[in-house]
């Protein structure tokens, strides 16, 4: 049970010493290097292919690399991928995909590397956190953009928070205030006719309720065509939920979203209620189960061998994906796991 609570919790730690307390913002750009971390951790054992990790990684050092986890990261990036692959078929090139909280995500240079184009790739993030990205993207510009080596490519950077390269934009932003981040929509060749996808990972957990209302009442009317991805934890009122947020607690992140994702009715009536009128969620562990690919998800499981198989479920019972719309488009709605 305690292994458990520390998977379920994500907590990572040296020596098994405690994580030190830290300030919210801090925080918060903590969960991002660990998942980063643990995602090129996976990466470098062969569940995924990503070369662009790397780049992004700050290694830590003497952290026990339980199955379960990379087994769990490995849901969460096919599965999302999954998902973001449906959109693409059904509406690109000429697209969009918003990623909130994006950290260190790497998607877009994958999809880039792939030849999958989208008309405009835009990421928000704390202001530290775009900073080092920018930095790191700087540094690693001819690894990261090998694929546009025909074209000239062009980096604008604003203010060591705002940077734009081809198609593809990082800014600073506040999802909490809605009037601040029409500023930056404005500020980029946005096309709010346009069919948009947002990503959100781990993010509105954080996100006091009533701003994440607001955010998604503003994106359901400013944008004619959307669909909202999100992967959040869930069952908050389990044993296991009221631990995770004792946890956080106890770095001092607030997990001020905890009421939105305390199930997936309480998300689903948020979401309608703010004009998403189409809501399909799913339980990751079915996912794992049932709708990555079978071959390649007994090949993973060759990687590294779990102790308890029930325990890696309860873990993935406690996080979901969603998928929402705010149109009758049936190809927006068509987007989800059979």
């Amino acid at each position: 049970l305690k292994k458990l609570y520390c998977l379920w919790s994500v907590m990572v730690s040296r020596d098994n010493a405690e994580t030190p307390k830290l300030d919210e913002t801090c925080g918060l750009e903590w969960t991002n290097e660990v998942a980063t971390d643990w995602k090129a951790a996976a990466v470098k054992r062969g569940y995924w292919v990503d070369p662009f990790i790397y780049w992004f990684q700050q290694p830590k050092q003497n952290i026990l690399r339980f199955p379960e986890m990379l087994r769990g990261y490995y849901a969460r990036v096919k599965g999302i991928r999954i998902l973001v692959d449906q959109f693409l078929d059904k509406f690109g090139p000429a697209c969009q995909i918003i990623n909130f909280g994006a950290g260190f995500d790497t998607m877009y240079w994958n999809l880039s590397k792939e030849g999958r184009r989208v008309d405009l790739y835009l990421e928000i993030d704390l202001p530290d956190v775009v900073r080092k990205k920018i930095n790191c993207i700087r540094r690693h510009s001819s690894h990261l953009y090998g694929f546009s080596c025909h074209e000239q490519l062009q980096m604008l950077i604003d203010r060591n928070d705002v940077m734009h390269a081809l198609n593809y934009h990082i800014m600073a932003g506040d999802l909490c205030n809605t009037d601040d981040l029409m500023k930056k929509f404005l500020s980029i060749p946005i096309d709010f006719s346009k069919p948009t996808l947002f990503l959100s990972e781990c993010v509105l957990v954080y996100v006091d309720v009533d701003r994440t209302k607001n955010l998604l009442h503003m994106l359901s009317n400013k944008f004619a065509k959307a669909c909202f991805l999100d992967y959040e934890p869930s069952n908050l009122n389990s044993v296991f939920g009221r631990k995770f947020l004792e946890n956080m607690a106890q770095m001092n992140v607030s997990v001020s979203g905890a009421p939105f994702c305390e199930s997936v009715d309480s998300m689903r009536q948020i979401y309608v209620e703010n004009g998403w009128s189409n809501f399909k969620s799913w339980k990751v562990s079915g996912v794992y189960l049932n709708s990555l690919p079978r071959q390649d998800r007994e090949r993973i499981e060759t990687l590294d061998l779990l102790d308890d198989p029930e325990m890696l479920k309860q873990m993935l019972d406690h996080y979901l994906f969603s998928v929402a719309t705010n149109c009758n488009d049936q190809n927006l709605i068509s987007i989800g796991f059979e």
